[in-house]
């Protein structure tokens, strides 16, 4: 008598918990996890100490930088999908779970968690360090824009897991993806909007921004829904893609 299948829902869970236990095996994960919380807090020190002494300094200016541990979440991702490739385990996992697209989401799943456990974190320590130093130089800690500017940023965070993850698949390549990811997300979104002035709302990183409720002094975002919409946009048709490409192509 054959054991009868366990439903879906039971193998995705499953297939995210194999998942979830990987990368908590991988040194690089806690090393990553580690840093980012420590980079954002920087950047708020270094945000303080750059205020001007007249003006007041909005708070939420402070704590959106709790928005730049992207780059880890975003290496995370990368890492955890190209680690794949480069060991040749993907071919392992295929053979367990013959159903490719399972094996994506469950990546995919997984890591979003991961990225949004590394974005709260460095919204806390962001919280905490940031509202030390503007007591500290009798500036005011709250206003109405904190909470959302944390939350949508740690949103915005967590997706550019997910955004790795889907970037590894499309390329294969540890190394190169990781370095065309940094160059695209840190400066070539920058540099086009440089040439094509007014662009920039529109790209990833203008409605990532805009989600963790960033403001400019020159020019204007998007409001947060917009931002949030345009950003999970971005996500879903790359990960769509990657999807598409893991189903056809030969992983040897």
């Amino acid at each position: 008598m054959t054991r009868p299948a366990p439903p879906a829902a039971g193998r995705m869970t499953r297939l995210i918990r194999a998942e979830l236990f990987k990368a908590g095996a991988n040194r690089a994960t806690w090393i990553l996890a580690a840093i980012a919380p420590v980079f954002c807090v920087l950047w708020a020190v270094l945000i303080v100490a750059l205020a001007p002494s007249s003006g007041p300094l909005p708070p939420e200016s402070v704590y959106n930088m709790a928005q730049q541990a992207y780059i880890f979440t975003l290496i995370l991702g990368i890492l955890g999908m190209s680690a794949e490739f480069r060991h040749q385990t993907i071919a392992w996992s295929f053979l367990v779970t013959p159903r490719r697209g399972a094996v994506v989401t469950a990546k995919l799943v997984a890591y979003g968690l991961i990225g949004l456990a590394v974005a709260v974190l460095s919204a806390l320590a962001t919280l905490a360090a940031g509202a030390s130093l503007l007591a500290v130089k009798g500036l005011p800690v709250m206003s109405p824009e904190v909470l959302p500017v944390l939350g949508g940023g740690a949103l915005s965070t967590a997706g550019y897991a997910v955004l790795g993850v889907a970037l590894a698949v499309l390329i294969r390549n540890q190394v190169a993806v990781i370095v065309l990811a940094a160059l695209i997300f840190m400066y070539g979104d920058y540099l086009l909007s440089w040439l094509a002035p007014g662009v920039y709302p529109w790209l990833p990183t203008g409605a990532a921004r805009a989600l963790g409720g960033l403001r400019l002094e020159t020019g204007t975002l998007l409001p947060v829904w917009g931002g949030a919409l345009l950003f999970a946009g971005y996500v879903a048709v790359i990960v769509l893609i990657a999807r598409l490409i893991t189903l056809r192509r030969d992983i040897t």
